[in-house]
């Protein structure tokens, strides 16, 4: 296997064992003590999501011909998420809206493709605001909160999951007048609270 990080040749250490996941995790300590994280891996051409990098983890090395690591600092992912965060959350406001006004008006054929999208849209925007929330719990992202100022960042809304499950449900029975509430009351509130949080962190920076 040929191991590059940010596009520079780097032997693959395979005394932490012989498998992908064993690279890829000696890779991850290895730039961490230069003070990156990796923000992309891409596997013989193809971009590796978290999801497909467990499914790869015990694949031997051998079995794989290029791995390509790109790395970043903590701060600028942390600013490129955010930035993610709140125009996603825009578009599934102004979405939702749409959607919540086609099902009022009994326009379901106008509704169904756009609630498709928005669906995908609300899977991707929670595991974005799981991934953030939690990266900033743990550290692993830097936030400087000046002294005093802890107050200016509001407390993020934690009623999210089970949201996009009740949605699937009520679409699954065609109870599209349970979609139009849940949209109305659980959807749009949550998705305004986590968008207040990620503007105000961006407001407050990352260190």
């Amino acid at each position: 296997m040929r191991l590059r990080i940010d596009g520079c040749d780097v032997s693959p250490d395979l005394s932490a064992g012989p498998t992908f996941g064993a690279v890829l995790e000696r890779a991850g300590r290895t730039v961490a003590s230069d003070g990156r994280i990796v923000s992309r891996i891409v596997a013989d051409g193809r971009e590796i999501s978290t999801r497909f990098e467990r499914e790869m983890a015990d694949r031997a090395v051998g079995e794989i011909g290029t791995v390509d690591i790109t790395t970043t600092t903590p701060d600028a992912l942390l600013r490129e998420a955010l930035d993610g965060a709140v125009d996603l959350s825009l578009a599934i406001r102004r979405d939702a809206a749409t959607i919540l006004s086609s099902l009022r008006a009994g326009d379901l054929a106008e509704a169904a493709p756009r609630y498709a999208a928005c669906i995908e849209s609300l899977g991707a925007f929670f595991r974005l605001a799981g991934a953030i929330f939690n990266g900033v719990g743990t550290g692993v992202f830097p936030l400087v909160v000046p002294s005093g100022g802890a107050g200016d960042l509001p407390s993020p809304p934690f009623a999210t999951a089970g949201i996009l499950q009740r949605l699937l449900e009520a679409q699954k029975k065609e109870e599209w007048h349970v979609v139009a509430e849940i949209l109305e009351r659980e959807v749009l509130p949550n998705i305004e609270g986590w968008s207040a949080f990620f503007q105000a962190m961006k407001g407050i920076g990352a260190g």
